[in-house]
């Protein structure tokens, strides 16, 4: 099977949790020999004009093609995130050259959901898997400008506002007029790109119905649409979402294990975060509980924490300054996939301190490496960690919560191997694709189905095998559980 995946950004120019998941498919189906293409995100803030163009590239001998933008120059940077026509127009072109037999998409954050219709109008199958809440909220986190978590049922002023909290236009708009005053005003705005185009003002201020109202009708008409969140289908469907969405959990390419020789010895307790070195990521709420156990545990305790400071300089430098004068405080960086095993074997704990609601994959890298987690108590991440099982909970943003839990570690010696040993057996990259493979056979055969009453007993049929398939996945799923 031909098959094209649509991806914001990939290996090795990108690392966050969404470009690992999808080379993982990626190596596994052309594993198997599925001929596989890689569209996706390239350069972003980069040229003096929007189209940089395409850039064709391998990764471990999967052809990769990168397209090159500068969002902010764009004529409408609001509208071009969810709705490209510069994108669309590539694809057309690009599909009927590479002929795929199914496109499966893993995050429209960067080439927008225009990649959708375009697939659609060729007549392909459209897989869709949800690693974020980008279709509901274009902030991706649902996590709010005031720093409180959103459910996502909002109004299109609602999140305009949200957008727009901190610029100048909002903040004078509310100084002469009311909020409904200011509502119609930005809303008016909102409809002349050439104008939300300029500084201050592009990527913040847009016409958000639209974006709503695209979004939905796009989603529509996709054929799978795939989570590994039980909380984010629950979250589409309460906000209208009607269209199913299949749960179903991550797989993971631990291959690295094959060079895995567990823990190496040490006489500290090592703690570490790894991941995107951001705000939401809350990493500066680990530096603050550490900071609360320096003058007892700190010649005990060691922290490695693995990302890319330049990420948000602004932030980094906050972190840093936190850490200044801790000389057990370590920023590594960041390292390939296939370094994983070395890092684990110098990691007893991970921390994931996250503010949003959010589901990382570096949660199942650990357990595969036998490693608790310790992290927020919020849906995504504590679907994933049970508390005094595999890891540990606090409530989110609770530095004094965070301080207890890693307090426990040096008052309960025992604590830490109890956890180890309710590590349940991580789903891998191979039983995923076994299933993704089931799924594009259901979608490839179904965009071909017969028509009239042949196809009506052939979609009750596949209604059945569908259906048997899901109980199957259930027994297993059971097994492994109780195992």
């Amino acid at each position: 099977m031909k098959i094209l995946l649509v991806s914001n950004g990939f290996p090795p120019r990108q690392w966050a949790g969404t470009e690992t998941y999808t080379a993982g498919i990626a190596q596994e189906l052309h594993r198997r020999g599925h001929e596989v293409q890689v569209l996706c995100g390239g350069d972003w803030t980069v040229g003096t004009t929007y189209w940089g163009g395409a850039v064709d590239e391998s990764y471990h001998d999967i052809p990769v093609c990168r397209l090159n933008v500068n969002w902010m120059k764009a004529p409408d940077p609001f509208g071009y995130l969810y709705n490209n026509p510069e994108v669309a127009g590539f694809l057309k072109g690009y599909l009927q050259k590479l002929r795929p037999d199914l496109v499966h998409i893993t995050s429209c954050e960067r080439l927008s959901a225009s990649v959708i219709r375009v697939a659609k109008d060729a007549n392909l199958p459209v897989v869709l898997s949800l690693t974020d809440f980008w279709f509901l909220c274009p902030r991706i986190t649902l996590l709010r400008s005031d720093g409180e978590n959103c459910n996502g049922q909002t109004s299109a002023w609602d999140c305009t506002r949200c957008l727009a909290k901190n610029a100048k236009i909002y903040r004078w708009s509310r100084l002469m007029m009311s909020e409904e005053g200011a509502s119609h005003f930005i809303h008016a705005l909102s409809r002349y790109p050439v104008l939300t185009r300029q500084r201050g003002l592009r990527g913040m201020i847009g016409d958000m119905e639209q974006r709503k109202r695209i979004l939905y009708e796009l989603f529509t008409l996709v054929d799978c649409r795939i989570t590994a969140s039980r909380f984010v289908r629950d979250t589409f469907v309460e906000n209208g979402f009607a269209a199913p969405i299949k749960l179903q959990p991550y797989g993971h390419d631990i291959a690295w294990l094959d060079n895995y020789r567990g823990k190496s010895p040490a006489k500290r307790l090592r703690i570490g975060f790894i991941g995107q070195i951001i705000e939401t990521k809350g990493v500066h709420l680990l530096l603050q509980a550490i900071a609360h156990l320096q003058e007892t545990y700190g010649e005990q305790i060691e922290i490695r924490i693995y990302g890319n400071l330049k990420k948000s300089v602004e932030y980094s430098a906050y972190l840093l300054s936190l850490a200044a004068g801790m000389e057990n405080v370590h920023f590594c960086g960041t390292y390939a996939h296939e370094e994983s095993g070395a890092v684990f074997s110098e990691i007893d704990v991970l921390v994931v301190p996250s503010v949003w609601y959010d589901f990382p994959l570096i949660m199942h890298e650990a357990f595969a490496a036998n490693t608790p987690v310790i992290a927020t108590n919020l849906a995504g991440m504590a679907e994933t960690v049970k508390h005094n099982v595999n890891g540990l909970l606090f409530e989110r943003g609770d530095v004094s919560g965070l301080t207890t839990q890693l307090q426990r570690l040096f008052d309960e010696p025992e604590l830490l191997g109890q956890l180890r040993a309710g590590i349940k057996p991580v789903k891998t990259i191979r039983e995923e694709v076994n299933e993704l493979e089931a799924v594009y056979r259901q979608v490839t055969v179904r965009q071909v189905a017969p028509s009239g009453r042949l196809r009506s007993a052939y979609l009750t049929l596949l209604s059945f095998a569908e259906s048997i398939t899901e109980s199957v996945n259930a027994l297993i799923g059971f097994h492994l559980l109780f195992a």
